[in-house]
């Protein structure tokens, strides 16, 4: 893709990431955007041909913007512990900013668009790394014992993941927490982190 069309489909994303994340997927219309960018709904069409393939597209650019971000923010955590915290924090951080974001993709997951599923596959992998990597310095450092950082990554996503869904039927709430209930998710999240990496220091 030409430079210039590139630039052009990053502030169509970026437009577009800032229209879903204030009124919503379902609020928000296709002629809205091109409003907000100054393009013809036409040139908008060109780039994506669809509010649900833009906002697949969308969905992908956020989670991209919150690897790195996290990748950079995790570098001034220097023990496990602390590090396996601030992932959580920072992921529930992310999580309130767009909020309407990520709502829609979870209220429509029955209908999810290969795209989509696509995005989450990337999106969980990205975390697990992350978790990977932290795990391994703690062994580099010696903080832990020797252990296999893939599944034990992996385990640990799950168990928090599944935290969540518990904690959601606790809360008596939908499927969704709303903004305030994930302030108590990721505090049962960050206990269960402290059991977790106490059992891999044994």
């Amino acid at each position: 893709m030409p430079k210039n069309a590139d630039e052009k489909r990053n502030k169509i994303l970026e437009v577009a990431k800032r229209r879903f994340a204030h009124y919503g997927m379902a609020k928000t219309t296709m002629a809205e955007i091109a409003k907000d960018l100054s393009f013809s709904k036409a040139l908008l069409y060109y780039y994506f041909p669809d509010k649900n393939s833009l906002y697949s597209a969308v969905l992908e650019f956020i989670i991209d913007e919150f690897g790195e971000e996290l990748q950079e923010y995790l570098q001034g955590f220097d023990n496990v512990e602390d590090s396996i915290l601030a992932l959580l924090q920072k992921r529930i951080e992310f999580i309130k900013r767009y909020y309407y974001i990520i709502e829609f993709s979870l209220l429509s997951r029955k209908e999810i668009s290969e795209d989509m599923e696509k995005t989450f596959i990337c999106a969980f992998e990205m975390h697990r790394q992350a978790v990977e990597g932290i795990l391994r310095k703690g062994m580099e450092r010696g903080e832990l014992g020797q252990l296999d950082v893939e599944e034990c990554s992996k385990l640990f996503l799950f168990a928090t993941m599944g935290l969540r869904l518990m904690a959601t039927k606790d809360l008596k709430s939908d499927f969704l927490p709303s903004k305030e209930d994930f302030d108590y998710i990721v505090g049962m999240q960050q206990k269960l982190a402290k059991i977790f990496i106490k059992g891999l220091k044994a």
